[in-house]
C-alpha cells in the first residue's frame, strides 16, 4: 500500500462490521447508498464539453537522459543530471529512513520527459503532469490538453519509486524541469523556442505526486534555501494545482504541514480509493489560502465509486483477477473514471488559467446530466478567494447558536458541539466542525448573526451567497434504500431587526449526499481491515437578495425539520459575492 496504516479505534471496526451485516454482499451496499441519493435537477451550464477534443494539432518530443546501447527508444533532447538539494536527504535520515533512500543518488537525478507541443505560433500555457509510486500514465489527459492549446510535459520519476520520505524530492526535480523548458524556450534551435508561457504554469500529480506538485509550488516560493543563503532562482508563476488522491504529510517542512498561498488549487478523490484510502487531499485543501487580493478557487470533488489506479492508465491497464477483480468491476471503469477527470481537471484550467470564469459553475452544481460524466454521487467543496468567513469554529468565540423548537412554538436553546473533522478510521484532523444531531419531525434552528461591513462590503452585487458546508455523519443500519435529500425539509429564513424578509427553500439549493459506506471485503486479509467511511464535507450556496436587506442587524437561520434521525457535522459558514 502506499500509505502506511493509520491504526484505528475499535468501536469504529465494531461499526464498520455492524453496517456490513444488514448488506448481502458489497455490490447491495453500494447499489442501496446509490439508491438513498436523490439527484439534484440542474440547469444546463449551455458551456462547451471541457473533455473534447480542441482544434489543435500537436507533436511529441522526448527529453532524457543519454541512453544506453540497449534502449529502445532514444529521446529527441538529451538531457543532464542536476543535483538534489541536501536538505532532503537530511530530512529523510531525520525520519529514520535508510541510506538507501533517495540520497543514494549521491544526490544526482536524471531529467526525463515526453512533451506534447501544439502547432502554432504560441506562447502555450504550460502543465506539468507527475506519478506516483507507478509509471507514468497520463497520455489520455496530456492529448486532451494539447489539443486545447496547452503545451503538457509528462514528467518520468520511477528512480523514486519504493522509497520512503522521498515526496519533497519529487517536488524539487518538477522546479528543475521548468528551469529546463524555461532555457529551452529562450534558445532558437530548441523546438520549444517561443513556445512556452511561463507565466501561466499548471502542475498536476497523482498519489505521491499529487503531494510532490503542492510541495513544489511551496518550494517555488523560497527566497533561499532552509539553513543557507543561496538563493533560488525559481519564482515560477504557478497559477494551478491539480491532485488526484493526493499523500499528504510523507515530507514535511521544518515547521509543520505543506501550506499552499495564492494558488488555486483542485483535489480529486475515489470514495474506493484502496491504496491512498483516507481522503488526504482534504487536509492540503484545508491549507490552501489566499491573502493576495488576487481570485483564486479551492475545489475538491468526491465521487462515490472511484478507485485510486483508474487515474494512471499504466495501472488500470493491469489486469486484476480474484477478490481484487470482483472489488474493481463494482465501481466506475477506467474509461469513465479518465472520462470525470478529463471533465473537472480541463475545467478547473479553464477556469484558473485561461480565467474563464463561467467553468466555475461546474464544480459549485456538478453537472450531472451533461458532458456524459459517468452516473454516481459527486460531492463539491470549494472556497473562492472573495469568502468572508462568519464562522469556521478555529476559535473560542463561537457564534453560532442552536436550539429546538417545540409544537407550541417554544424555543429552548442547546449546547454546542465542537469536535475535530475526521478522516477514515475516525483520525482527528486539525480542522473543527460543529455536530448537531437532528431529531425526526423536530424542528431545529442554527442562527448566526453576519456583520453588517460584511454585507455592505457585497453591495455591488445583486445578491449576496450565503455559504456553508454540510456532511451527514449518521450511521444508522435502518436507513431505507430509497433516495432522502434533508434539503427538501430545510429552509433559510433571512431576518432583520428580528423581522422575516426572505424565506428559502433550500430543497432547489442542492441535494445533501447521504454518508458514504465504502465495502473493501473484497480486499480485507488476516489484520488488515478498512474502515467502511468517512464523512466529507459538501458546500452549498444560497442567494439572498439584496432588495430585502437594509442597515440593520441581519441574521440568517438554518431550519431543519427532518423526516428522519440525522446527525451532520457543519463548517465555514461566510458569505461572497461571487457569481460565477
Amino acid at each position: 500500500m502506499l500509505f502506511t496504516r493509520t491504526l484505528f479505534h475499535f468501536f469504529v471496526i465494531s461499526l464498520g462490521l455492524l453496517t456490513c451485516s444488514v448488506y448481502a454482499s458489497a455490490k447491495d451496499l453500494k447499489n442501496c447508498v446509490l439508491a438513498q441519493y436523490s439527484p439534484q435537477t440542474v440547469a444546463i451550464s449551455g458551456l462547451p464539453d471541457p473533455s473534447t477534443m480542441g482544434s489543435y494539432k500537436f507533436k511529441v518530443v522526448k527529453y532524457g537522459k543519454k541512453p544506453s546501447i540497449f534502449s529502445f527508444s532514444n529521446p529527441e533532447i538529451i538531457t543532464q543530471k542536476v543535483k538534489l538539494p541536501r536538505f532532503l536527504a537530511e530530512y529523510s535520515r531525520s525520519k529514520g529512513y535508510k541510506d538507501d533512500a533517495y540520497h543514494n543518488f549521491n544526490n544526482d537525478v536524471s531529467l526525463d520527459g515526453k512533451v506534447w507541443l501544439p502547432n502554432g505560433k504560441g506562447p502555450f500555457p504550460l502543465v506539468l503532469i507527475t506519478h506516483g509510486n507507478s509509471a507514468p500514465g497520463f497520455d489520455y489527459l496530456a492529448e486532451l490538453l494539447a489539443s486545447r492549446g496547452y503545451l503538457v510535459a509528462q514528467v518520468e520519476q520511477t528512480y523514486l519509486n519504493g522509497l520512503w520520505g522521498e515526496n519533497g524530492a519529487r517536488g524539487w526535480v518538477l522546479l528543475e524541469h521548468l528551469k529546463l523548458l524555461r532555457q529551452w524556450s529562450s534558445e532558437p534551435k530548441q523546438p520549444f523556442f517561443e513556445k512556452v508561457d511561463m507565466e501561466n504554469i499548471a502542475l498536476i500529480g497523482m498519489s505521491r505526486g499529487g503531494e510532490a506538485v503542492a510541495l513544489a509550488t511551496t518550494f517555488n516560493q523560497w527566497q533561499t534555501l532552509p539553513h543557507s543563503d543561496e538563493v533560488l532562482d525559481l519564482g515560477f508563476n504557478i497559477r494551478a494545482v491539480v491532485a488526484l488522491a493526493p499523500m499528504d504529510g510523507q515530507y514535511l517542512h521544518t515547521d509543520g504541514s505543506n501550506v499552499l498561498k495564492n494558488t488555486n488549487y483542485l483535489v480529486l478523490q475515489g470514495g474506493h480509493d484502496a491504496d491512498v484510502y483516507q481522503f488526504l487531499g482534504s487536509q492540503q485543501w484545508q491549507r490552501t489560502s489566499f491573502d493576495d487580493g488576487g481570485d483564486y478557487l479551492k475545489q475538491l470533488v468526491y465521487f462515490y465509486r472511484g478507485n485510486h489506479i483508474n487515474f494512471n492508465q499504466s495501472m488500470s491497464g493491469s489486469f486484476h483477477w480474484g477478490k481484487r477483480g470482483d472489488f474493481d468491476a463494482q465501481l466506475l471503469a477506467p474509461a469513465q473514471q479518465e472520462k470525470l477527470t478529463k471533465v473537472f481537471v480541463s475545467a478547473f484550467l479553464e477556469a484558473s488559467i485561461l480565467k474563464n470564469v463561467e467553468y466555475r459553475q461546474l464544480f459549485k452544481q456538478i453537472p450531472l446530466t451533461e458532458f456524459d460524466l459517468p452516473e454516481d454521487i459527486y460531492i463539491s467543496r470549494y472556497i473562492t478567494s472573495d469568502f468572508k468567513v462568519v464562522e469556521d469554529f478555529e476559535d473560542s468565540s463561537i457564534k453560532v447558536k442552536l436550539s429546538r423548537v417545540d409544537r407550541d412554538n417554544k424555543q429552548t436553546f442547546l449546547p454546542v458541539s465542537i469536535e475535530p473533522e475526521r478522516l477514515r478510521y475516525g483520525v482527528e484532523t486539525p480542522n473543527q466542525v460543529l455536530r448537531l444531531n437532528l431529531a425526526r419531525d423536530v424542528e431545529t434552528h442554527v442562527r448566526i448573526q453576519l456583520p453588517s461591513q460584511m454585507i455592505k462590503n457585497q453591495s455591488n452585487h445583486q445578491y449576496f451567497n450565503f455559504q456553508f458546508s454540510l456532511a451527514r455523519t449518521d450511521t444508522s443500519t435502518q436507513q431505507k434504500c430509497e433516495p432522502y435529500n434533508l434539503f427538501s425539509e430545510t429552509k433559510v429564513e433571512v431576518l432583520q431587526d428580528s423581522l422575516l424578509v426572505e424565506s428559502i427553500s433550500l430543497g432547489s439549493i442542492g441535494t445533501v449526499s447521504p454518508l458514504l459506506l465504502s465495502d473493501f471485503s473484497e480486499l480485507e486479509r488476516g489484520d488488515v481491515q478498512y474502515a467502511q467511511t468517512e464523512p466529507v464535507l459538501q458546500t452549498f450556496s444560497v442567494p439572498v437578495k439584496f432588495e430585502n436587506i437594509s442597515d440593520g442587524a441581519t441574521e440568517l437561520v438554518i431550519i431543519f425539520k427532518p423526516s428522519q434521525n440525522v446527525t451532520i457535522i457543519l463548517d465555514d459558514f461566510g458569505v461572497t459575492g461571487d457569481t460565477n
